[in-house]
């Protein structure tokens, strides 16, 4: 496996523990009063995207229990108007598709015998 495709999967799975700890104890109702927590979990939807547009055809195509296109959908996640309105839609992606995500991708990081490097997140 590339170096490069370790780094960008720590890179998800850091944001989706960011994710998770701006939403820690949250209900629904909380997310859906909590402008700034919705714009951080946006930001960090993004850059999901971005990273996972950057993992290589090799290894996405060799690891495929992880939806790659899901998370590349991501990165076009803005926050708008209309976004205001898909509270519900983006609730269901934290406490639901993240965590399984987040899962699935250690899962591959382990399948793959990659050592997790808090180091090649400082890069």
């Amino acid at each position: 496996m590339k170096e490069e495709d370790q780094y960008h999967l720590n890179n998800i799975a850091n944001y989706i523990s960011e994710i998770e700890s701006y939403v820690q104890g949250m209900e629904y109702q909380d997310f859906q009063g909590e402008e700034e927590v919705r714009m951080t979990v946006v930001e960090n939807l993004q850059h999901i995207g971005q990273a996972a547009s950057l993992l290589s055809e090799d290894f996405t195509s060799q690891f495929t229990d992880v939806d790659y296109h899901v998370l590349d959908t991501f990165k076009a996640v803005k926050f708008d108007n209309a976004w205001e309105h898909g509270h519900e839609q983006i609730w269901s992606v934290i406490t639901n598709d993240l965590p399984q995500f987040r899962d699935l991708i250690m899962t591959e990081t382990e399948r793959a015998d990659i050592p997790e490097d808090d180091d090649l997140m400082e890069q």
